[in-house]
């Protein structure tokens, strides 16, 4: 599998999916600003860019003017592995310092444990409240974004781009994701292990399908991780390696104010 080796495609899958679960503004053909009105998160109010040109910082003061409307604290993600130093000095001077950093993978070597007694089943029907309840706990121990999720569930379910994935064990919903399909890759989304099924396997067993469903349609597994998060050694574990990574820049209007 060949992919460009500025990451574009693996960029454009990544904003194509959350464009789904946020409002997307593009400020040209390779900048964009992502914003929600469901979720607070800085994952969900971020900006970013498909390839990182070499005037880059000249999209700086529209991404601020962006997050200036919603009345949020600009979050900018940037690949670490390229040369732009007229973009890092522009953040420099403007108050933002890293805050955490983003790892983008792809499968290379597959290792998955596989829990034979999970059932997985893709293509939910009427189970997408199954699919909401368990994001939901896994991630924020509380189902109290139901409605905002079932709503997005509702109007992404058909497209055809998309694949959601919920695993069962012993009739419980134990886990979930979504696979979005775009050019030569298949993007991994929302992986999730609800609490009371974890270390058994769950995600080992949905990302194994994952990889044959990619491998079957010609595409390559990827997925993001935040590195805060303490998860990319799982997924080494799993035979993913890391193509590059991306520094999570975060405005400090502290630093602006002095």
């Amino acid at each position: 599998m060949v992919v460009s080796d500025d990451g574009r495609v693996y960029e454009l899958n990544e904003v194509s999916w959350w464009s789904r679960w946020a409002e997307v503004t593009w400020l040209n053909g390779d900048a964009y600003v992502l914003l929600s009105s469901a979720f607070d998160e800085e994952f969900f109010n971020r900006a970013g860019f498909l390839r990182v040109p070499a005037d880059a910082e000249e999209s700086l003061g529209l991404i601020e003017k962006e997050f200036e409307k919603r009345g949020r604290t600009p979050n900018i993600f940037v690949r670490q592995d390229r040369n732009h130093p007229r973009l890092l000095r522009a953040l420099a001077g403007g108050g933002y310092k890293i805050a955490d950093q983003m790892a983008v993978m792809e499968i290379e070597t597959p290792s998955f444990a596989v829990n034979h007694d999970i059932e997985l089943e893709v293509g939910l029907g009427g189970r997408l409240e199954d699919w909401a309840t368990t994001y939901l706990m896994a991630f924020y121990g509380d189902k109290t974004r139901l409605k905002a999720v079932m709503q997005i569930l509702r109007s992404i379910s058909e497209v055809k781009e998309v694949s959601l994935m919920l695993a069962r064990l012993n009739d419980e919903p134990a886990g979930c994701l979504a696979l979005f399909n775009s050019d030569k890759v298949c993007g991994v989304y929302c992986l999730a292990t609800h609490p009371d099924f974890r270390k058994m396997n769950v995600a080992s067993t949905m990302l194994e399908l994952s990889s044959r469903l990619a491998a079957n349609g010609g595409r390559k597994l990827i997925l993001q991780t935040i590195l805060s998060d303490s998860l990319e050694k799982f997924y080494l574990k799993l035979g993913f390696t890391r193509l590059y990574v991306k520094d999570v820049f975060v405005k400090d209007v502290r630093l602006v104010a002095k």
